[in-house]
C-alpha cells in the first residue's frame, strides 16, 4: 500500500510532508530518514534524534470517519510492534509510548488537503548518555532489551503493522482499537492536569478523549498536553 521514500538527512519528515503535500494528494507514502536536523514533536518542541532511530511520516488519503484518532491508531500499531519484541509498552495520552515509565516513542498528526500526515519517532539504538540529555525521562529499545536492534527490520515490521491496522480503520473506524488501546493507558488513578482541568485519570473514552475526574465533575478532555502531578 505504501511507497517508501528515504532520505539520508532532512530537516523533518513531517515538515517536508506538509511543505510538499500537493505532490502526495491521493497517494500512500512513507517518508523515512536516517537523520533529522530540525525534528519536531507534537507540541512543536525539538525532537532529539541522535544515533539510529526510526523516524518516519505516513501520508495517505484522510479516512471518512474518526480522523481525529489517526495518531492514536499509529500509537496502537507501535504498541503492537513493541509487544512482538517481548516488551510491555504503555500509552501516555494523547500520543506517547512508554517503556519502564519512560518515553520511547511519540506520534503527531496533521491534516492538509484532505490528506493525513502522521509521524512517528522511536528511540531505537540511542545510548544512555544520549538519553540523559533529553529533558524528560526517556529510554530506547536498545536500553530496554540490552542489545542493538536492526533498524531496517523494525521499520519493515512497523510498516506491515500500520498497513494492516489502517485497512481495518478505513472500514471500521476507531472502534476496533479502542479497548486494546484503553487497556494500555498509563497513569490511571493518578492526579493530572490537562489544560486548566486538574483531576484523576479514570480512563479512555470511546472517542479517544481522556476521562478526567475532578471533585465535582467527570470531564472528557481533547488533545492537549498532559502533566502528571502525582
Amino acid at each position: 500500500m505504501f511507497k517508501e521514500i528515504h532520505f539520508q538527512e532532512i530537516t523533518s519528515t513531517h515538515l517536508y510532508a506538509i511543505e510538499h503535500i500537493n505532490e502526495y494528494v491521493g497517494s500512500y507514502v512513507f517518508l523515512t530518514a536516517d537523520h533529522q536536523t530540525a525534528g519536531i514533536g507534537r507540541k512543536g518542541d525539538a525532537w532529539v534524534a541522535t544515533g539510529e532511530n526510526l523516524l518516519g511520516t505516513f501520508i495517505f488519503p484522510l479516512p471518512t470517519k474518526d480522523g481525529a484518532n489517526l495518531a492514536q491508531l499509529l500509537a496502537f500499531s507501535t504498541i503492537k510492534l513493541l509487544e512482538k519484541l517481548a516488551l510491555e509498552p504503555s500509552f501516555k495520552w494523547p500520543n506517547d509510548i512508554l517503556l519502564s515509565h519512560k518515553k520511547v516513542a511519540g506520534v503527531m498528526a496533521d491534516i492538509k488537503e484532505s490528506t493525513a500526515i502522521i509521524s512517528i519517532g522511536i528511540n531505537v539504538n540511542m545510548a544512555k548518555k544520549e538519553l540523559d540529555k533529553i529533558d524528560i525521562p526517556a529510554t530506547s529499545l536498545q536500553e530496554e532489551l540490552r542489545h542493538p536492534i536492526l533498524l531496517p527490520s523494525l521499520k519493515k515490521d512497523l510498516l506491515t503493522q500500520f498497513t494492516k491496522d489502517l485497512s481495518l480503520f478505513q472500514t471500521s473506524g476507531f472502534e476496533p482499537f479502542f479497548v486494546p488501546l484503553a487497556t494500555k493507558l498509563a497513569f490511571i488513578g493518578k492526579l493530572a492536569k490537562v489544560g486548566k482541568i486538574e483531576g484523576n485519570i479514570k480512563g479512555l473514552n470511546r472517542d479517544g478523549r481522556l476521562i478526567l475526574q475532578t471533585s465535582s465533575s467527570t470531564n472528557l478532555v481533547a488533545d492537549n498536553s498532559l502533566s502528571i502531578i502525582e
